[in-house]
């Protein structure tokens, strides 16, 4: 049982104790008031601390608190009896051991806090006995003082005594808590010792037969890998041969490589001057194109020179036929003012030849002009085809520079992957050639590993007869454990 409980459980006791001697205390000397015919008022003064006491002690059964308080309260209510005891009737006999009687009340728990507080409160019980005292039946108060602090002493020696005593007595149950929970713990120990060494020695019988049963196996299988070893002996040398032949082939490989890495950088280098080419075609096309398109611009303006030169010749006609007409009109009054208008009709004459004159080159300067705006046309229109003709060969020149590009790059990452394959080609034929040593060591290996295996079955004979007689020690072992257990 936990050492707490215990306490608490002695301190409820030692409160019921208190109470009980109190109550009977209390209770007797009330009846006896009653009977000796004492005033009622001294009957109260024992009755009324009783039952404030009794209601007390209820409350501290129910409150851990009050438990530890309750002692305290109950020499509180002694105070307060005797007090209201002699103020009510007088000092008696009664009220002066009942001063004495706080000292035993205050042993009880064996605590010096509750002893020297009933100490001093039966010093206050004696103090009112004296003072109070108007019958002078309190007398020689030296000598109470003095039996009543002998009195202490001894009872403070008992409680110190009993206080050891109590330490010692939870010392050794402690101890002996300790020891049982030691001794319990042995056995658990015990028992999962013997239980762990029982599923032990189970799984190691098991263990042993099933190690009994793959040795059995093993034998065949060594006999089985003996016979094999030689297969495989002959088998790897076929093997170092092909090895051989495999290697010479790689080696044609790498060379065979090496070459086509060559013709790849040599055509990486051939589309970058192809590229550099097709970049300076594309530059003078683009010029031949700048200037096709500025000679464009050239005979447009020409064009419209020529309309306006062919609107002035209409003017130029519409001024001849003015001419022609002024000169007839000039005619007529020059026939008209007869001697006076000779020389006036022979200027008109003259003026009509001239425009007959302009006429005829205006209609020759209308046939050139009609040419010349039919060449320009026709020019105009070869021009428009050449400039489409220039400007497709100027997109066909970029997209081919662009797949030069292109082929450029795809010629550097072909470059890069044959280098790749040529490295990863001469670490196969550097392995190959590792391969055929170690395989040559292997077949060495092997040959000698057929004596060991021959060595190794009769080892293990002889390793499946000592695990037969460990089997047996073993089921022995697990016997003495199970009756160990039991």
């Amino acid at each position: 049982m936990n050492i707490s409980i215990i306490k608490r459980k002695d301190l409820v006791e030692k409160n019921t104790i208190i109470m009980l001697i109190y109550g009977l205390a209390a209770g007797l000397g009330g009846t006896a008031q009653f009977i000796l015919g004492r005033p009622i008022g001294i009957a109260l003064s024992l009755f009324i601390p009783l039952i404030i006491t009794l209601i007390l002690y209820l409350i501290q059964r129910k409150v851990e608190f009050m438990q530890r308080v309750f002692p305290y309260l109950v020499l509180l209510s002694m105070i307060a009896m005797i007090y209201f005891t002699i103020a009510s009737f007088k000092v008696t006999l009664a009220t002066i051991v009942m001063s004495f009687f706080a000292l035993i009340i205050g042993s009880i728990h064996n605590q010096y806090s509750v002893f020297i507080f009933a100490y001093v409160c039966s010093l206050i019980e004696l103090i009112f006995n004296f003072t109070l005292d108007t019958g002078g039946y309190a007398v020689d108060p030296a000598n109470v003082f003095v039996v009543h602090a002998l009195m202490a002493l001894a009872v403070i020696l008992q409680v110190r005594q009993n206080k050891k005593m109590q330490a010692n007595i939870e010392n050794l149950m402690l101890d002996e808590n300790l020891k049982a929970k030691q001794e319990e713990q042995l056995h658990l120990s015990l028992n999962n010792a013997v239980r762990s060494i029982t599923s032990k020695l189970e799984m190691i019988t098991e263990s042993m037969n099933s190690a009994t049963t793959a040795q059995s196996e093993m034998l065949n299988s060594v006999q089985e890998v003996s016979a094999g070893s030689h297969r495989q002996s002959e088998h790897v040398i076929e093997i170092v041969k092909n090895t051989e032949l495999t290697s010479s082939e790689i080696s044609n490989m790498i060379k065979q490589l090496q070459d086509i890495l060559n013709d790849a950088g040599n055509a990486s280098e051939n589309a970058v001057v192809g590229a550099k080419t097709m970049s300076t075609l594309k530059s003078e096309i683009d010029s031949f194109t700048q200037f096709f398109e500025e000679l464009n611009k050239t005979f447009t303006v020409l064009s419209s020179k020529i309309q306006e030169t062919n609107q002035f010749a209409q003017d130029i006609k519409k001024v001849t036929d003015q001419t022609n007409l002024l000169a007839l009109n000039a005619s007529i009054e020059a026939a008209r003012a007869g001697e006076y208008g000779k020389g006036f009709a022979v200027v008109a004459d003259e003026i009509r030849k001239l425009a007959g004159n302009t006429d005829e080159m205006l209609l020759k300067i209308n046939e050139n002009l009609k040419q010349v705006n039919t060449y320009n046309v026709d020019a105009q229109s070869k021009l428009k085809i050449g400039l489409e003709h220039i400007t497709i060969q100027a997109n066909t020149a970029q997209i081919s520079n662009k797949t030069f590009q292109q082929m450029f790059e795809l010629m550097d990452v072909l470059k890069n992957k044959l280098k790749q394959f040529t490295d990863g080609a001469n670490s196969i034929e550097k392995n190959s050639i590792s391969i055929q040593q170690s395989t040559a060591e292997f077949a060495a290996i092997i040959e000698e590993s057929s004596s060991t295996i021959d060595q190794l079955s009769s080892i293990l004979s002889k390793v499946n007869e000592e695990q037969i007689k460990i089997k047996h020690h073993i089921d022995e072992t697990y016997q003495d454990a199970l009756s160990i257990r039991k």
